[in-house]
């Protein structure tokens, strides 16, 4: 069907529907009055064609969203349509090629709207198909993950309770990039406070991590279920399937997924009035880098009584700046470095020391990894790496782990007073669970995971429950 704006005959919308796996999906184009184009009959190259809304596969507490783009060609775009799948996924998709009538616009360019009603929960891949007018195809692709609403939900009304979500640290795999953060601390060390470097400032603005090549990756081992699509792609995050499938079997009947950073960012945590919590827990890795906005919604999912379970420790460690335009992120301040986007200089190392001392309940051990650290009482076979130590004396220890580091740090009189434990601390209307290890070590430790049942069922989802 089409429609045709009133009073405006000179331009057209252009509206296909396609219902598929429960989703409803609409296509909008925007375009100028047809005109023939005279194009060279080799043209072969491809149309290009990006998202450019959302920056990155959100996850979202209703099943409607619009993405938004863009296509280019020189010989004009044809036909543009887009379809959507539900995981697990082969690697292959039987992907319908854009049929619409011929569609010509004014110059090369089109921008392009897709409304999306999703039916169901789940992971949903959406693949958005370009027809240039030489017959050349080309493809665009994000993922979209879909919570139902727990008792409240317009996609179906299931109960969710609990809801789990793990949050990945997307901002901390951008910063360890290659030709980023870490290639500028290496080279530049510790200057004197009070000096500026002004030379590859390049090195501290990174992209973020793609919406979808780290997901789709036909070599990965992982089996791609509605969970661990949402998981980077290599045997270096094969760690996240024992805690994922630990904490699927502890909640039987709640909803487990897994979102980004930029969620959080964004305030995905929330229901619409961003007062009520639209989880019950959130499990955090190595969330070293958060932008100011994340740091204050993850504290204040605390305050309205959530939990949050910091599996490894340096999280909240460094701020940064989102770019959702450009899909880039740059550090602001901590790592011992701040950066006012002309210069950067020596700073605070950890860059939330007190307020995260006060609402977390701990610190991060600011050692090397090489330091021969190790602990009197360690049930886990558990070997230093990196630690949070507490500090806050409201945190309740579940088990201390006997720190005990080489004779020359006990030059300073305080380091007798460190404690690495894991502890729990009653923040606000919530609570903080604090592993006090680098527990992604322990994946595949068949104590340690009994240990993490225990924290999980007691700490964690009790607590949700009283609250």
């Amino acid at each position: 069907m089409s429609l045709f704006r009133k009073n405006s005959p000179k331009w057209l919308n252009y509206v296909s529907v396609g219902i598929i796996v429960g989703i409803t999906a609409i296509v909008v184009i925007q375009a100028s009055p047809a005109r023939l184009y005279v194009f060279p009959e080799e043209d072969r190259t491809p149309p290009s064609v990006s998202i450019a809304d959302p920056a990155y596969p959100p996850t979202l507490l209703s099943g409607n969203i619009t993405l938004k783009g863009i296509t280019n060609d020189s010989s004009g775009i044809e036909a543009i349509s887009a379809d959507a799948h539900t995981y697990p996924f082969n690697g292959s998709m039987p992907l319908k090629p854009a049929k619409t009538p011929s569609l010509i616009p004014e110059g090369s360019k089109s921008k392009w709207s897709v409304p999306f009603a999703f039916k169901k929960p789940g992971v949903y891949r959406i693949v958005v198909t370009v027809r240039d007018n030489a017959n050349n195809l080309a493809y665009a692709e994000t993922t979209v993950n879909v919570v139902p609403l727990n008792g409240t939900s317009n996609i179906g009304g299931e109960q969710a309770n609990p809801r789990i979500a793990f949050v990945r640290y997307t901002n901390t795999e951008s910063a360890y990039r290659q030709n980023g953060f870490y290639d500028f601390y290496y080279k530049y060390g510790f200057p004197p406070p009070g000096k500026k470097i002004t030379t590859d400032l390049n090195l501290l603005t990174v992209g973020t991590i793609p919406s979808t090549s780290e997901i789709i990756d036909k070599n990965s081992l992982f089996k791609l279920t509605n969970t661990t699509a949402l998981l980077p792609a290599g045997d270096e995050f094969r760690f996240w399937i024992p805690f994922v499938d630990h904490v699927k079997k502890a909640v039987p009947n709640g909803t487990v997924t897994i979102m980004r950073d930029e969620d959080v960012h964004d305030g995905h945590i929330f229901y619409p009035d961003n007062k009520t919590n639209a989880y019950d827990a959130l499990l955090l890795f190595h969330n070293e880098y958060v932008t100011q906005q994340e740091y204050d919604n993850l504290r204040q999912f605390v305050k309205n009584g959530g939990s949050i379970f910091f599996i490894d420790p340096n999280i909240l460690y460094a701020e940064v700046r989102y770019d959702r335009n450009n899909h880039t992120l740059t550090l602001v301040k901590g790592h011992d470095w701040k950066f006012d986007g002309k210069a950067a200089q020596n700073d605070v190392q950890e860059r939330w020391y007190n307020e995260t001392k006060d609402w977390i309940g701990g610190n991060f051990l600011a050692t090397e990894i090489k330091h021969n650290i190790t602990f009197t009482n360690n049930p886990f076979n558990y070997t230093h790496f990196e630690e949070q130590f507490v500090n806050n004396p409201k945190d309740k220890i579940i088990l201390d782990y006997g720190v005990k580091f080489p004779s020359e740090f006990y030059k300073n009189p305080s380091i007798k007073k460190v404690k690495v434990a894991t502890y729990s601390l009653d923040s606000g209307n919530g609570r903080v669970v604090m592993l006090g290890l680098t527990g992604h070590r322990l994946a595949n430790n068949q104590e340690f995971l009994y240990f993490f049942d225990k924290l999980i069922t007691d700490q964690v989802l009790a607590n949700s429950t009283n609250h």
